[in-house]
C-alpha cells in the first residue's frame, strides 16, 4: 500500500494521480475558463511547474524566460512580455496555449536534476515530479534521517519505514513498530474491547465474517 501510493509523486504536492492518469492540467484561477498545465514531460520524466500570476509569477516567470534565453530556446514574444502587469486571472487559452508551447519544448531538453538545480539557483517555484526510487534516495531525507528501519520479526528482515513529518526537542515524531499484520489483535479488540467469546471469534472466523 506504502509503495502504490508513494509510486510516483511530487515533493510540493501530490500529483501522482494526475500524471498516471493523464491529467496534466488545471483549471480554476481564471475567470475565462483557461486551462493551465502543471506537470510537463521533461528529458527523464516529469516536472512541476505552474505559469503564476502576481509577484511569484513576476519571478518566477522572468526567471524562466531567463533561462530559456539562455539556451537560445525564449521566443521574443516570451522576451517581451511585461510580467509586471501579467494577469493569470484573465488570461486567454489562446494565450496559455501560444506560452505553454514554446516552455513545452525547453522542458523535454531538460533532466529533472537540471531542473531543480536550475530551479533552486534562480530562485523559481517548481519541482520534480519523483519515482519512489528517487525519494528514497533524496539526499534531504537522508541527511534528516526520514527513513527508520523497523525490524518484521515475521519475515526475519526490517523494511524501511516513512518517518516523522517533523522533528521535535521535546517529543520526538518518529516511527516506534511496524505496522500490524492482518488480524493481529482480532482477540484484543473482538474479546477484550468488544467482550466477545472466543468460542464466538472462533465461529465468525469459520464463517469468513473475520
Amino acid at each position: 500500500a506504502v509503495a502504490e501510493i508513494l509510486r510516483v509523486m511530487s515533493l510540493t504536492g501530490l500529483g501522482a494521480q494526475s500524471v498516471r492518469e493523464g491529467r496534466s492540467f488545471m483549471t480554476g484561477r481564471s475567470i475565462t475558463g483557461a486551462k493551465m498545465r502543471v506537470f510537463w514531460p521533461c528529458k527523464d520524466g516529469y516536472v512541476n511547474f505552474i505559469i503564476y500570476g502576481g509577484e511569484a509569477g513576476r519571478r518566477t516567470n522572468q526567471a524562466l524566460v531567463e533561462w530559456m534565453d539562455s539556451k537560445g530556446m525564449a521566443p521574443e514574444f516570451l522576451k517581451k512580455r511585461e510580467w509586471k502587469t501579467f494577469n493569470i486571472a484573465a488570461v486567454t487559452q489562446q494565450d496559455i496555449d501560444q506560452m505553454e508551447e514554446p516552455i513545452s519544448r525547453f522542458f523535454e531538453q531538460v533532466t529533472k536534476k537540471e531542473f531543480l538545480e536550475e530551479v533552486i539557483k534562480r530562485e523559481m517555484l517548481g519541482y520534480p515530479v519523483a519515482t519512489v526510487e528517487e525519494i528514497f534516495q533524496d539526499p534531504q531525507l537522508e541527511a534528516r534521517k526520514f527513513w527508520q528501519n523497523i525490524d518484521h520479526p515475521e519475515l526475519k528482515t526490517s523494511i524501511p519505514y516513512p518517518g516523522g513529518f517533523a522533528k521535535f526537542s521535546e517529543a520526538p515524531c518518529k516511527i516506534w513498530r511496524r505496522a500490524p499484520l492482518i488480524g493481529e489483535h482480532n482477540e484484543e479488540i473482538y474479546c477484550g474491547e468488544l467482550e466477545i467469546e472466543k468460542k464466538e471469534l472462533a465461529k465468525l472466523k469459520e464463517e469468513g465474517v473475520i
